[in-house]
């Protein structure tokens, strides 16, 4: 009974056998995984390729501000100036993830800007406290060499393959977004 068995099912797999009817299936299933995670990482590179275009867009407009005086004589403060980086980027939530800093230096060759990026015993990088709490808002005078840093904290939404670093360069599977902007201030004359 076992080789009646045994025949049936070797007759069924060679009936089967020359059969291609599903072969494209099975190959979508294989291919179809990668080439959906692939298409996901390419959206978001552009996401975030766009979404830095657009912080570096409203940080020129801010750093205008100050690079022409107004900001300076309208006695414009940290808050207030990333108030005007977020209305020029209104999609992004600014109140927990920008961060704004501005450092007046006394020459180009002397600019030395803090990294926004630290790392812990573990080495996993996180948030630089230096920035959140202590960043500085000195938009210099007249003729003063500044630098205006804006940074945002991405939330990556394609998790990362195991084995591979991925995107993230933060804790909590972000991605440090920065533009940076540095000039020399216009001779402006001060309001007093």
């Amino acid at each position: 009974m076992s080789t009646g068995r045994a025949g049936g099912l070797l007759r069924l797999l060679k009936k089967y056998r020359g059969s291609e009817t599903g072969a494209t299936a099975v190959e979508f299933a294989i291919v179809g995984g990668p080439f959906l995670y692939l298409l996901c990482v390419i959206l978001e590179m552009g996401l975030m390729l766009f979404t830095e275009y657009a912080l570096e867009h409203a940080e020129a407009q801010a750093a205008r501000l100050i690079r022409t005086g107004q900001a300076q004589n309208d006695g414009m403060t940290a808050d207030s100036f990333k108030q005007v980086v977020c209305d020029n980027v209104p999609f992004l939530d600014c109140e927990s993830k920008l961060f704004v800093d501005v450092r007046k230096y006394d020459d180009f060759a002397s600019v030395a800007a803090p990294s926004a990026i630290t790392t812990d015993g573990d080495g996993n990088s996180e948030m630089s406290d230096d920035i959140t709490v202590s960043a500085q808002f000195d938009p210099g005078g007249p003729g003063d060499v500044v630098v205006v840093r804006v940074y945002y904290a991405w939330d990556l939404f394609v998790p990362s393959i195991p084995g591979m670093s991925g995107f993230s360069n933060l804790s909590g599977h972000r991605r440090l977004l920065s533009t940076t902007f540095a000039f020399q201030n216009e001779p402006y004359t001060e309001d007093n």
